[in-house]
């Protein structure tokens, strides 16, 4: 009898055993893609900020040659200058992007805006430096002909970029449908196995006791409960990995610190996250949110909500129209309920502008000063498509700290209100400490006392004093997150 139950108990351990083997690789074949879309999505996003800055730079060129044109001051011709300084460079980051990415068309393209600047150099903007009133509307009518040929060139090349986004955002959706179809399949897989397994086991019932078939079945149903358990968690460990920001930027006058602590609850993919992106004249893109609920979905629409806010600052950094802009969006594409706030930090002016959509309200820690809440109050992304965000803008001191973060940081208990003075106390605690990691500072404080019982991000903006800007050194700074 137990010869004859081995075989059937056999055959149902090598079938859970090739499953558990396809679902590591299905896992690492998810992983990769994944980590591959996010790369190229990196990739891409420095790239169109480098087309942009190529425009701007030639823009320069055109402006100040026009000005010293039409007055002979010198002193226009500074942005002519600036303008020649850096195109050059960023026509380069261009060419070696495209190539990277292997846009077809990007070599071509930029070496036509290259050879295009070079002739409005040659043929327009020297004549124009150097003899006063020579055939300047003929040579400007020339100019407008090439500069307009050099902005088509960066539009394409900024469109082909735009295609490689979608691209990869596609491969990340193909992604996840695979890492669906992979859960599926286990699950479906188990309980065929199962179903074999009762039957050779009905088959044999007759010669077994009670007690012994009770048994077999609680296995059955624990080595069920096992696969699905390690099919979810791989799934969850390779979505987290390639979605975590990992880098921060660190600019004179502002040093920015993070952390990010998932829930204490296993097998969980959580949406909270935050974006730190350096922009020209010294500004930091801000951006934190938390997407309604846990796993695979909340995962896909935190990327893409990142990536959309991103590329909506491409085109107007403004806080309030860049929410709007991905309200719409979410709307369109039917995606949950996203709490967001996007900031502009002026490391120069010592300034904050942000608009919140349904975000807890930021925290603003001045010397001599106690710790308060800013003000908010719009409704929550993809709700109404009517919605309207305000941009808000708070000019500060050097010395002064903000902390943005996720609902978890407050709502560790059933008492918001006490999660909020909690919070107050433990930004000012940070604020005196002055350690080199505030946002890890303000985590220790508050979860010394309670647990961990959702995700947690916090980000935290130092406006520093000239002298203490001096003191730090001009490098990026890597910042563990996750």
């Amino acid at each position: 009898m137990t010869r004859r139950l081995s075989v059937p108990l056999v055959l149902t351990l090598g079938f859970l055993a090739l499953l558990v083997a396809l679902l590591i690789a299905g896992g690492v074949l998810v992983r990769s893609i994944l980590t591959s879309s996010y790369a190229d999505a990196e990739y891409v996003r420095a790239a169109r900020i480098a087309a942009g800055d190529a425009v701007r730079a030639q823009l320069d060129e055109e402006t100040g040659v026009r000005g010293f044109s039409a007055v002979r001051d010198p002193l226009l011709l500074q942005p002519y200058f600036r303008g020649r300084a850096v195109l050059p460079s960023l026509l380069r980051r261009l060419r070696s992007a495209g190539e990277t990415l292997g846009l077809h068309d990007a070599r071509r393209l930029v070496a036509d805006a290259d050879a295009t600047n070079r002739r409005w150099l040659r043929q327009v903007a020297r004549p124009l430096l150097l003899v006063k009133g020579r055939n300047g509307h003929v040579l400007e009518l020339h100019g407008k002909i090439l500069v307009d040929r050099f902005r088509d060139d960066l539009a394409a090349i900024d469109a082909a970029l735009l295609r490689r986004e979608r691209q990869g955002d596609a491969r990340a959706q193909r992604a996840i449908g695979l890492a669906n179809v992979f859960a599926i399949g286990a699950v479906v897989a188990v309980i065929v196995a199962a179903a074999l397994f009762t039957i050779q086991q009905y088959r044999l019932a007759v010669r077994l006791e009670q007690e012994r078939a009770t048994s077999e079945e609680q296995r059955r149903r624990a080595a069920e409960s096992r696969a699905a358990y390690e099919a979810e968690k791989r799934i969850a460990d390779t979505l987290q990995d390639a979605f975590a920001q990992r880098v921060l930027p660190e600019l004179p006058g502002v040093r920015l610190s993070a952390t990010y602590e998932p829930a204490t609850e296993e097998a969980k993919i959580g949406g909270d996250w935050y974006d730190a992106v350096q922009l020209p004249h010294d500004r930091v893109l801000l951006a934190i949110g938390d997407v309604a609920g846990h796993g695979i979905e909340a995962a896909v629409a935190m990327n893409k909500t990142r990536q959309m806010l991103i590329s909506s600052a491409l085109v107007d950094p403004t806080p309030g129209s860049m929410l709007e802009r991905v309200n719409a969006e979410l709307i369109a594409a039917n995606f949950p309920m996203i709490t967001a706030l996007a900031g502009l930090v002026d490391a120069r002016a010592f300034e904050f502008s942000y608009a919140a959509a349904g975000h807890p309200a930021p925290v603003l820690f001045e010397p001599g000063r106690r710790a308060r809440f800013l003000e908010v109050g719009e409704l929550p992304l993809g709700i109404s498509p009517d919605a309207a965000y305000a941009t808000h803008r708070v000019k500060s001191v050097p010395g002064a700290m903000l902390v943005l973060y996720t609902d978890g940081v407050i709502e560790h208990s059933h008492d918001v209100l006490s999660g909020e003075s909690l919070l107050l106390e433990a930004v000012e605690a940070a604020a005196r400490r002055a350690g080199e990691d505030p946002a890890r500072d303000i985590r220790d404080v508050i979860f010394d006392r309670h647990r961990v019982s959702d995700d947690i991000a916090i980000l935290t903006i130092h406006f520093m004093s000239p002298a203490a800007a001096a003191a730090v050194p001009d490098a990026a700074v890597l910042q563990r997150t996750a």
